[in-house]
């Protein structure tokens, strides 16, 4: 069988690959996700009523999946990664390198037995998932604050740090290895207000030496101004600059992975979503945000005035708070979707029913980059037909990760193109 491909336009690649309109939760129809973390347990019921992106906050950490060593148990880590994939939302996994992720059996082993644990961790990952599409694959690993090789040799066993980063250079080229068409993530702390430059050097560093770096995570723990005045949210404008700065710096795509205003007073709260998400949603070189839980106290985030409680939750006891109500009257949410849903089931039911697609039949794909815009059609027998199709014609020149869209069903999937 052949297929043909129509001209596409080659352009810069931007932004991390995202399915280029969401169809689930309050960012429903829009091209950047908008989710949050789950914790250990079933995901709430109501997950997928606001939110299209899912990020578990400890049950896929090397600490929570291998206990003991050698005894890989992924049974908390499947429910959201299998939730994610019943409900077509985006999974990130977290994280294959983390200080608060490490297994405490660690700090027995030396150099070199500590390699073997790291591979046979990333290879035990790659096996049971080996389609996942986000990686957080080292976080929080900067010199200033980082306790990633804390009573343990991890630094040592994946190359060193001669002032070079290069144990996270090793750690990316052992993720791509294994995942070659996720998108790879470096995330960390205090990085858009506070310390700005060091991960912008961390992340020229480690691009500098080969690692095979998509995209930059900012967990935003940073956009509240705390000092001897009444605590305020961070300026818009300096925020604005601020993600400007970082991407101009560093050429590399940003995700909001961790933003939360973990305060019990209602009006910082909110104040704060108000001035920061639009910017977040209306900046093209921002994937994405991940909120640090949505549920009052069901994330480990402590509350900054409060210590002890976690109140980054912008859902207490059943009831909106301000935060919340203002999120859904931004994304226009309507409460009620049964009608519109159903409505747009029966649609596809129709439409579906009067095309019997053969097996040998030509169909359109659409392709776009990853600021969701459409570059061209290509037509194909199959899927893997079209994935090979893209992954080889000249017409596009930049390497990078692009989308492909079927015209027919909507199913999209993302396609890695190197040169």
């Amino acid at each position: 069988m052949t297929s043909r491909i129509l001209k596409i336009a080659p352009v810069a690649l931007l932004c991390v690959a995202v399915s280029s309109v969401f169809a689930l939760g309050l960012a429903d129809g829009a091209a950047k996700f908008l989710g949050s973390t789950t914790v250990e347990g079933p995901v709430p019921s109501d997950f997928g009523t606001y939110w299209n992106q899912i990020t578990p906050e400890r049950q896929c950490t090397w600490r929570t999946v291998e206990q003991t060593r050698g005894t890989f148990d992924f049974s908390e880590c499947d429910i959201p990664y299998n939730w994610a994939k019943e409900n077509k939302a985006t999974f990130k996994f977290h994280a294959l390198l983390w200080a608060s992720g490490n297994p405490s059996w660690l700090r027995d082993l030396s150099a070199d037995e500590t390699k073997e644990a790291i591979t046979a961790w990333f290879d035990a990952v790659a096996e049971r998932y080996p389609d996942l599409e986000y990686i957080n694959v080292v976080s929080e690993a900067r010199r200033i604050h980082s306790q990633i090789g804390s009573n343990n040799k991890i630094i040592e066993a994946l190359g060193g740090d001669n002032e070079d980063y290069k144990f996270i250079t090793t750690a990316f080229k052992m993720a791509r290895e294994r995942w070659p068409q996720a998108i790879l993530i470096y995330n960390d702390y205090n990085t858009i207000q506070w310390e700005r430059n060091e991960g912008i050097d961390l992340i020229n560093t480690i691009k500098n030496n080969g690692a095979p770096v998509d995209a930059y995570g900012l967990e935003g723990n940073d956009l509240i101004v705390m000092g001897t005045g009444p605590m305020k949210c961070y300026n818009p404008d300096l925020l604005k600059n601020a993600l400007q700065e970082i991407y101009e710096k560093t050429e590399t795509p940003l995700l909001i992975s961790e933003y939360n205003i973990s305060n019990e007073i209602d009006s910082i709260q909110k104040n704060c979503f108000a001035e920061h998400i639009p910017v977040f949603m209306e900046t093209e070189y921002v994937v994405g945000v991940t909120l640090w839980g949505y549920l009052y106290g069901q994330s480990l985030m402590q509350c900054i005035t409060n210590p002890g409680i976690n109140c980054s939750g912008i859902i207490r006891d059943g009831i909106d708070r301000p935060a919340m109500t203002w999120l859904k009257e931004y994304f226009n949410f309507q409460e009620d979707t049964t009608a519109r849903d159903s409505t747009i089931a029966d649609s596809t039911i129709s439409i579906g029913s009067s095309l019997h697609l053969q097996a040998n039949t030509l169909q359109a794909y659409d392709v776009f980059d990853l600021n969701g815009v459409r570059l061209g059609r290509l037509r194909a027998y199959t899927i893997d037909e079209a994935v090979s199709t893209l992954q080889n014609t000249s017409d596009i020149k930049v390497q990078g990760v692009y989308m492909l869209r079927s015209v027919k069903n909507g199913t999209v999937k993302q396609v890695r193109i190197t040169r």
